[in-house]
């Protein structure tokens, strides 16, 4: 009885995964709007009951896509963990641009999904956007965390919301890459970044704010 039960959960666990990840890809060709449980049906060859019992309506499913790429996206995006670099300033700072926009080539289902619901203005059922909203938020903090390391305690002091500005020039500057790269297939991706971390860390040292 326990190895029925422990086989059920595994298939329960596999149709899941098959949902979700045929989700991600109709999400990313098609759109919120486009991305239908008929859709997703004839993608996994499941029926439609399935996907309803797993995650009860569209909104919940894609909610729980956005979920499910965020934590793809996490395997391979920089931990900002504060005190986890060594180096100079530029350094410090190419290193963990080239870290991000690594992610971002490697697994970009995440900011694809989550740009496409955040643009997204006719979603009746906003759990998902709110779900994007919300981990970006998370990754933005984290992000002000890493700068309040690396700025002089003097400058943290004069404006306490210096490291929160600089967390959102980079999640601005991430979307901007990744908007680049979709659009473009540029191929020069680490010169860019590594031309945006000179002229950063460039203008933090000459204003004294890091050194």
């Amino acid at each position: 009885m326990a190895r029925k039960s422990e086989r059920r959960h595994k298939q329960g666990e596999e149709s899941r995964l098959a949902i979700l990840d045929a989700t991600l890809a109709i999400a990313a060709e098609r759109g919120y709007d486009g991305t239908t449980v008929a859709l997703v049906t004839e993608r996994t060859g499941l029926p439609a009951s399935s996907i309803y019992w797993h995650f009860g309506n569209k909104d919940k499913l894609l909610a729980a896509t956005l979920e499910h790429s965020y934590r793809e996206w996490r395997r391979t995006a920089p931990t900002w963990a504060p005190r986890a670099d060594s180096g100079d300033l530029l350094e410090r700072v190419e290193g963990r641009l080239q870290r991000g926009a690594r992610a971002l080539a490697q697994k970009p289902e995440f900011w694809s999904l989550g740009l496409m619901l955040a643009l997204q203005q006719r979603v009746k059922e906003p759990a998902a956007r709110v779900l994007y909203s919300q981990v970006r938020q998370e990754t933005e903090d984290a992000v002000a965390g890493w700068w309040r390391e690396v700025l002089e305690d003097d400058a943290v002091s004069a404006d306490p919301a210096l490291p929160q500005r600089l967390a959102k020039f980079y999640m601005m500057m991430m979307d901007g890459l990744f908007l680049q790269v979709r659009v473009t297939s540029a191929r020069d991706v680490r010169r860019h970044v590594s031309l945006l971390a000179r002229g950063l860390a460039g203008h933090l040292q000459a204003t004294g704010l890091a050194s």
